[in-house]
């Protein structure tokens, strides 16, 4: 008789897993929880500052910043003139192969005038005043070779987030959130990379999902989209945010509630 207890997604059904009483507040697991299988980083962003030697790599012209802000919270800050941008990075390791992910909430204080990423790019960042992808009218503007993840940008027509790729330089589809960022709006986005073979050959799908209430994402709700071989799946990438001055000599700022990107080990 299998020794196995499954435990389901909660819902209507009710079959969650929670924990009462005592074992609210007690740590009461003995064993090896955790799934050696894959990596996990997650940051609430609960520190003093951003660890720019170990941890992250930031790239910010004229004076672009990304600092912790009340309450734990990465703030990007541009600088003060047009197309100034700040890019926020960890270490390019991270493969479509390996079934990568990536969640993060988010808000944009102020949508009037600046584009955003959040995704997996190929690099950490890009030349001055130019971010991974960004909008023009009803078109993408590519500037990395791979990337997958989510844009949104006041010089798309329809200024919505959307969800957005490129492969080995051929853009994907623009999938839209039909959802229009507001001041200080609160999002919770996720793109997954799925490794997938077809006819003997394998690709690397990536599948968009936007909680436009910021709540926790579900799956079975929160899909925006799929686009197939979205990014090369042999390709390095990082967790990649960015945040672009477009159309005002003024400072701009995007705050992120938290991180979360986890990924097979092979």
């Amino acid at each position: 008789m299998s020794q196995h207890v499954k435990v389901e997604q909660g819902g209507a059904l009710g079959r969650g897993l929670e924990f009462t009483g005592a074992a609210n507040n007690t740590g009461n697991i003995v064993g090896r929880p955790s799934n050696f299988n894959q990596i996990v980083w997650y940051d609430d962003f609960t520190g003093k500052a951003i660890d720019t030697t170990n941890d992250y790599t930031v790239a910010g012209v004229n004076s672009g910043a990304c600092t912790i802000t009340v309450p734990h919270c990465l703030t990007l800050t541009t600088g003060a003139a047009d197309d100034d941008d700040v890019d926020f990075a960890m270490g390019i390791e991270f493969y479509g192969q390996y079934n990568a992910c990536l969640e993060a909430r988010f808000r944009i204080d102020d949508v009037d005038k600046c584009g955003m990423n959040i995704g997996f790019a190929d690099a950490t960042g890009y030349a001055a005043d130019l971010i991974a992808m960004t909008g023009n009218g009803t078109a993408i503007i590519t500037t990395a070779a791979n990337f997958a993840g989510f844009c949104a940008d006041v010089d798309f027509t329809t200024k919505n987030l959307y969800g957005v790729s490129v492969n080995a330089g051929s853009d994907g589809a623009i999938i839209n959130s039909a959802s229009t960022p507001t001041d200080a709006k609160w999002y919770t986005v996720r793109v997954e990379l799925r490794d997938r073979m077809l006819s003997g050959t394998s690709y690397a799908d990536a599948i968009f999902y936007v909680n436009t209430a910021g709540k926790e994402i579900n799956p079975a709700k929160d899909m925006i989209g799929m686009e197939a071989v979205a990014v090369a799946r042999t390709t390095a990438l990082c967790p990649y945010i960015a945040l672009i001055n477009h159309g005002e000599d003024a400072a701009n700022t995007l705050d992120v509630d938290y991180i979360k990107v986890w990924s097979n080990r092979q």
